[in-house]
């Protein structure tokens, strides 16, 4: 017998299905899919567009379910918030010109 060594084998306790309230094997695969791909996300091992990815989903599907979960998906940095005073004070400049 041939193993498809596209995807991995686990074992996981059947009280897993009541968790993710899984009607069956395919929308328990799914669930857990999504998870891992949430929590690699989450814990900045993948960017957003491989989660998605993982997960087999759309950029936009994806991002839908981080929001529906209230996480984060884009990073507003401390350098970008810097560079943004920057250009205001820039434009505010120019309207008092």
């Amino acid at each position: 017998m041939a193993v498809n060594e596209d995807f991995l084998k686990i074992n996981l306790k059947n009280d897993f299905k009541d968790v993710f309230k899984a009607d069956s094997d395919k929308s328990f695969n799914e669930n857990i899919k999504v998870s891992l791909a949430i929590a690699a996300f989450v814990e900045k091992r993948v960017t957003l567009a491989r989660a998605a990815e993982l997960a087999d989903k759309s950029l936009s599907e994806f991002i839908k379910i981080l929001m529906r979960y209230n996480i984060p998906w884009m990073e507003y940095t401390q350098e970008a918030f810097l560079q943004d005073e920057e250009v205001l004070e820039e434009l505010r400049g120019m309207e008092n010109d």
